[in-house]
């Protein structure tokens, strides 16, 4: 997973909403799974090249490595320099950049509102929401 920010917020996909995808409806962080022959990192990269047609530099920065229900999860953090305009969503039904306190008044995957709120945190330590 990638989470793109600019000016405090972040870029979250609008998930599709037939019951068939995992987390059907709900909002959560770009992102798939590693192919054969990938590293996380280039894994990352192509996703978002997938789902956004957005090509981004390498190194990414690791955010936070973790192991949830036996699957080992890279989540990279990269600036949003693209326009919003120029991006075009393949994958889900919509996208938006979002700041903290949208973020946590929407239905958001729950692995993926966890990371995020470390995210938030690790970019204002001790700000409570109401003052983000």
């Amino acid at each position: 997973m990638v989470i793109l920010h600019r000016e405090g917020r972040v870029l979250l996909q609008l998930r599709d909403s037939d019951p068939d995808v995992y987390a059907a409806g709900m909002w959560g962080i770009f992102g798939g799974h590693v192919e054969a022959g990938e590293s996380p990192e280039e894994a990352a990269r192509r996703e978002i090249e997938e789902e956004l047609g957005l090509r981004l530099p390498a190194p990414l920065d690791l955010f936070v490595r973790r192991v949830d229900d036996g699957r080992e999860r890279f989540i990279y953090a990269a600036p949003l320099e693209a326009p919003l305009a120029e991006l075009t969503l393949r994958e889900g039904q919509g996208m938006a950049l979002l700041s903290r306190d949208q973020v946590e008044r929407l239905a958001v995957v729950p692995v993926h509102s966890e990371v995020l709120r470390a995210f938030f945190e690790a970019q204002h330590p001790g700000e409570s929401i109401a003052s983000a």
